[in-house]
């Protein structure tokens, strides 16, 4: 479901993704004090809401969904990339922050990420606004990784694989293991027992 006040972006967006085969746009919100009533009677996976709206905004509107309806797939398209915004929108509950410079591609990598209950933030964002915890910025500045590769660190101490983690993020197995290479580089790590441990120690 899409719920956006701008008619025009609105119903442009739904034609854009309307060629994705496994998505389905279920229904188009223009009014965001009815998205609560449409949500509860569509019941959609993915909600895609504008940050701005001039009746309840997105963040607001967020709020009152997970408040009324229980946690949802919530993902957020924004102008703004300040990291105020994100860490408001992520406590509040939503699990993705898209920039409208997206490209239908990477939208299209969010929703999907999203609709399995990942988090995805706009990887266009700086690394320091798609983290929650000091532990995190800790180990970024420390050790130079990418988002993505904290992402799939905490993957791997969750004890997935290659091939799953691949299916979960939406990546190739192979640019999975070129990744893990990297970790094992940075962190100058042979094993995965080690990685494992470094990543509960860091509280990753």
């Amino acid at each position: 479901m899409i719920i956006d006040d701008h008619r025009l972006f609105n119903d442009g967006l739904g034609l854009m993704l309307a060629d994705a085969p496994d998505l389905t746009i279920v229904g188009h919100v223009y009014h965001s004090r009815e998205a609560v009533q449409q949500v509860r009677d569509l019941q959609p996976d993915v909600l895609v809401i504008d940050f701005n709206m001039p009746e309840i905004d997105g963040l607001e509107l967020t709020r009152q969904l997970i408040a009324k309806l229980g946690p949802q797939r919530i993902l957020i398209l924004s102008m703004y990339g300040e990291n105020r915004y994100i860490e408001d929108f992520r406590k509040a509950g939503a699990l993705g922050y898209m920039l409208k410079t997206s490209t239908k591609e990477e939208l299209l990598t969010a929703i999907r990420a999203v609709a399995q209950r990942s988090t995805y933030f706009d990887p266009k964002l700086a690394d320091e606004k798609q983290f929650s915890n000091h532990a995190d910025d800790i180990f970024l500045k420390k050790h130079k990784l990418s988002p993505r590769e904290v992402q799939i660190i905490r993957h791997i101490k969750d004890g997935l694989s290659s091939p799953q983690i691949a299916a979960k993020i939406n990546l190739s197995q192979h640019t999975v293991d070129t990744h893990r290479k990297n970790i094992h580089a940075k962190l100058g790590i042979n094993t995965v027992a080690d990685l494992v441990r470094f990543a509960i120690e860091m509280n990753i």
